[in-house]
């Protein structure tokens, strides 16, 4: 499946669900979604920043993509809105030659069915001490890569005042890849759960073939 398709797939599985909405005027309908996994393909130059991304807890990475394990969620079927869970994983900061760290994870994909939206965590830093729910990432729709994801002045405010980093608000991170499991829900939103899903696929892909 080429990059085109997938769009095109997306689009169509949109406005099929925005079809669905615009039928169903009874109260909103969270239904639970499964998962499987979120990838996120860091492309920030970190490293030109002296900073080093290491996952933890059941995250894992291989080279600059990073793995988190999808643990629940839900699709509104009268709104769309899309809620992906990734409980008790994250990435650790680290700066070159000092023991500075700061934690993000616990990573909540809060998604409009275009995939606008914010990605909420964890965050934890020494002197700032932890917070949570915080807005970590913007969310900017679905590019060939994945969805950008794209830093808050949240994030930035703590990459700035603990490592001294220039202000990144606004700056790409990276594209997420969210691979959602099947479930029983109405066509519409299967569809739409579909082109998300296919975003995991696109992402094996290019591995293969950059392989």
């Amino acid at each position: 499946m080429n990059t085109r398709a997938i769009l095109n797939g997306f689009a169509v599985a949109a406005a099929l669900l925005g079809g669905l909405i615009i039928a169903d005027r009874g109260a909103a309908a969270p239904v639970p979604i499964g998962g499987i996994k979120t990838e996120v393909e860091v492309t920030a130059d970190l490293g030109g920043l002296g900073l080093t991304p290491v996952p933890f807890g059941t995250a894992t990475a291989s080279g600059a993509v990073f793995t988190f394990p999808i643990t629940g969620g839900t699709i509104d079927t009268h709104t769309g809105a899309l809620n992906i869970r990734h409980d008790g994983s994250g990435v650790a900061l680290t700066a070159a030659g000092t023991p500075k760290s700061a934690f993000v994870g616990n990573f909540v994909i809060d998604a409009a069915p275009d995939l606008t939206g914010t990605v909420f965590g964890s965050a934890a830093a020494f002197g700032f001490g932890a917070l949570d729910d915080v807005p970590l990432f913007e969310l900017a729709g679905l590019q060939p890569l994945g969805v950008e994801l794209r830093i808050t002045s949240a994030l930035a405010g703590v990459l700035t005042g603990y490592f001294e980093a220039p202000d990144l608000t606004g700056a790409v991170f990276g594209y997420a890849r969210p691979d959602v499991a099947p479930v029983p829900l109405p066509a519409a939103g299967l569809l739409m759960l579909g082109g998300v899903a296919a975003l995991g696929a696109l992402g094996l892909r290019r591995r293969r073939a950059a392989a």
